[in-house]
């Protein structure tokens, strides 16, 4: 039924793929029922013939019976083939299309013949030809039950082959056999597909059995090879007459004498004898006695078993027992009981040696001050080179930085590693501030060299907290917590620092976690707020929109500054809710306001990357009616670090929905001009700081200038932000910046005093006006 020089023989492939494995256990399935099968061809070809009312040798039949006798001579040189080859193991798709098109070829050259022989025959031979339909169903379920596919391909056109047959042929009883064959051939496909699904299932099984037998024959095989017992016997004069050869290979040399009454000695060596030389003197049991074997590559370890063995007569005659090699066991029990409190990565304690040696120093507190310290250590951009160079050049550089500080520490101290980039000292060298502060100013100094991480030179910064047992931490927990926020402080501080405990972090502490509690209930608790800073034109000095700018109105501190708040929600995943209701609010107030003016909103770089930003855009603009062409995102650079590609996609179908992106503090990002090409911006916004420099820096007023030539070659707005005086919008004017943002137009305001500023706008923008055409008037 298939071409089996597609399949793969055992020899060929003894580790194919599971579907591979699957089709070849269908595909033998099959052949190995294509002799049966093709006898039952040939069978009732001739029956069929033979009843089909003088038309055995028309033309059409001899047609047919030649291309019936080819398939089956295809169909048995595939079967031949497949016998003469080793069994198969996987089939490839090809080899199963091939099966496919077979059958189907077969099937609809047995529903041809139905269709044309069944009209013309008369009764008798009617019901034997629907006899062999059926028969022929049946037959073709059971031998491609193993393949749906091709179970399918034979049985659809066989059955309306023959339908069609017994429909034409309008006779009561051709109705009967069409009700009986719809029937029948129903029964045989749901059958054959549940003995499909039975195969699979059993294959299935039978490869995760295959798969545990291997499992466990490989362990059998590694325990029967590694094994280490053997048994061993001596005569009653300690000579060994079982189990020389084991005790050879571990002495190295020959041993034909397992002890000696007059020197102890063990295969002809002085060795410490007391597990096993007294019993033996005394001829009495011993059981697991350890004895260690020094040789030039190292000591062996054996365990032996043993009980002395006496005659009929009560004379001894020896002692028989058991020996085992348990050098392998002995070293791993020693290379466990290493880790356990080494790391294994530095060969520093880890933190389970680290966790006891703090319990011990807090567990007898000393009455007269503390005799250490507790110096905790974190490197600075350990990640950034962990991730650009990979872990084996991270690993190398904690090797290195664990050797610097062994070499820094006194013999008394303990150094270790407690995870990751972070290690601990605890200096009973260090035990007062000032023996500890020389300590941490050597632990920096030794930092200050680059570490050489093959052919190149890495510099890593260090931090370090600092904090006293009993005076800072009668316990353990205490202790730590207060290390590691000395620690939060050193880092806080700008890094490559140390900082000693001091009872107000706890405070600052305690505070914090109070902070980030209230800002995630600031949104439910109405205490967010929108702020308004208009943007201008810079001609025509019109407001052509608004930034939205959120206020935090906390019930007890007051308003707290974003540039507090903000960082924090960034930090606890809080900012992403923040933006959403921003977004929301924003959109809510601008459709009070002309059409002609525009709300620009500040998005975070967490709403992108928790992939929540297209959905708050598209609820703010639908919940609010706002028209999306008045709506303006302001993202940063910094958005397009982790995935430029996604956020890309995401920005083209933000700008699909109409809303207008800006690009904000441009220029103090990196790769400002690949992102430009990335993605056409609508705006770039220039951070306030090449403002605020524009009168007095001259390297600022070239990058602005070059900001705004930029803008023009790509046809983009660009604003100004944080315009403060008249001197800087002159400056600006002169280099035809399009739109201004600051303090000198307007403060931040409150969405119930823009309708004023708005009315204040239009006064001033029409006396302008009006001034403008009696200067024109007059000329």
């Amino acid at each position: 039924m298939f071409d089996a020089s597609s399949a793969k023989p055992a020899r060929e492939e003894p580790q194919g793929h599971a579907a591979d494995r699957l089709r070849g256990v269908q595909l033998t399935s099959i052949l190995k029922t294509t002799p049966v099968m093709m006898f039952g061809n040939v069978m009732n070809a001739i029956i069929i013939l033979g009843m089909s009312s003088g038309e055995a040798f028309s033309p059409w039949a001899l047609i047919w019976l030649l291309g019936l006798s080819y398939i089956v001579l295809v169909s048995i040189r595939a079967w031949s083939r497949f016998q003469r080859r080793a069994p198969l193991v996987s089939a490839s798709s090809r080899a199963t299309a091939h099966a496919v098109r077979n059958a189907f070829i077969l099937g609809a050259w047995w529903g041809l013949a139905i269709l044309t022989f069944y009209p013309s025959s008369d009764g008798d031979a009617k019901s034997v030809i629907a006899v062999i339909a059926m028969g022929m169903i049946c037959g073709g379920g059971f031998a491609l039950s193993a393949l749906k596919r091709a179970l399918q391909a034979f049985i659809v056109p066989l059955f309306v082959g023959s339908a069609v047959a017994l429909g034409v042929s309008q006779g009561t009883n051709d109705y009967f056999l069409l009700a009986l064959l719809l029937g029948f051939t129903f029964i045989v496909y749901r059958a054959s597909c549940a003995r499909g699904e039975l195969l699979q299932e059993n294959f299935e099984g039978h490869q995760k059995l295959a798969e545990q037998s291997s499992i466990i024959e490989l362990l059998l095989r590694e325990f029967e090879e590694g094994t280490s017992d053997w048994i061993w016997q001596t005569d009653h004069a300690g000579q060994l007459v079982r189990g020389g050869d084991r005790f050879s290979q571990i002495f190295g040399r020959g041993t034909d004498r397992l002890i000696s009454n007059s020197d102890q000695t063990f295969a002809g060596q002085s060795l410490d004898l007391s597990p096993i030389a007294q019993p033996m003197l005394e001829r009495t049991p011993f059981r697991e006695a350890i004895i260690e074997v020094p040789g030039p590559q190292g000591s062996a370890w054996i365990a032996m078993t043993g009980k002395p063995i006496f005659g009929h007569d009560g004379a001894f005659t020896g002692y028989r027992g058991v020996a085992s090699d348990i050098t392998a066991t002995t070293h791993a029990e020693r290379r466990i009981a290493y880790l356990a409190h080494h790391d294994s990565l530095t060969g520093l304690a880890n933190r389970s040696r680290f966790a006891e040696e703090i319990d011990r120093i807090c567990a007898s507190p000393p009455p007269h001050g503390p005799t250490s310290s507790l110096l905790y250590l974190d490197l600075d951009n350990f990640k950034l080179i962990n991730d650009r160079n990979g872990h084996l050049t991270g690993d190398q550089l904690l090797r290195q930085v664990a050797a610097r500080l062994l070499r820094i520490v006194e013999p008394g101290d303990m150094v270790a590693r407690i995870g990751g980039d972070e290690f601990a000292i605890v200096a009973h060298s260090a035990p007062n501030m000032a023996s500890a502060d020389r300590l941490a100013a050597a632990i920096l100094a030794c930092f200050a060299t680059p570490f050489s991480l093959g052919a190149e030179l890495a510099n890593v910064g260090c931090s370090v907290g600092i904090a006293f047992p009993g005076l800072d931490g009668a316990n353990p927990d205490d202790l730590l917590r207060n290390a590691d926020l000395a620690l939060y402080e050193a880092k806080a501080a700008g890094k490559n620092t140390f900082c000693f405990f001091e009872s107000e972090m706890a405070q600052r502490l305690r505070d914090r976690h109070r902070l980030e509690y209230d800002l995630r209930c600031a949104v439910e608790r109405n205490e967010l707020v929108l702020n308004y800073q208009p943007i201008v034109d810079s001609r025509t000095r019109q407001t052509l929109g608004f930034e939205a700018l959120v206020r935090w109105e906390h019930p007890l501190h007051g308003r707290v500054q974003p540039d507090h708040f903000i960082p924090l929600a960034e930090q606890t995943g809080a900012i992403c809710g923040i933006g959403a209701w921003v977004l929301r609010e924003a959109c809510r107030n601008a459709v009070s306001w002309g059409d002609h003016l525009t709300v620009a909103v500040n998005v975070s770089v967490d709403q992108f990357r928790h992939g929540t930003i297209m959905a708050d855009v598209e609820d703010a603009l639908a919940s609010s009616g706002l028209a999306a062409q008045r709506l303006e995102l302001e993202i940063t650079e910094s958005l397009f670090i982790d995935d430029p590609e996604t956020v890309v996609a995401v920005l083209h179908r933000l700008r699909a929905l109409g809303v207008r992106i800006a690009l904000d503090d441009f220029g103090t990002g990196y790769s400002s001009l690949s992102y430009l090409r990335k993605f056409p911006f609508d705006k770039l916004k220039i951070d306030r700081s090449f403002v605020n420099a524009i009168k007095d820096d001259r390297i600022a007023h070239g990058i602005l200038e070059t900001i705004l030539a930029l803008g023009r070659v790509l046809d983009l707005s660009v604003t100004a932000e944080g315009v403060e005086d008249a001197e800087q919008i002159d400056i600006l004017t002169r280099m035809t910046c399009n739109q201004f943002q600051g303090y000198y137009f307007s403060r931040p305001m409150e969405a119930a005093d823009l309708g004023a500023y708005l009315l204040r706008d239009f006064c001033a923008t029409a006396e302008a006006s009006r001034a403008s055409c009696a200067a024109l008037a007059t000329a």
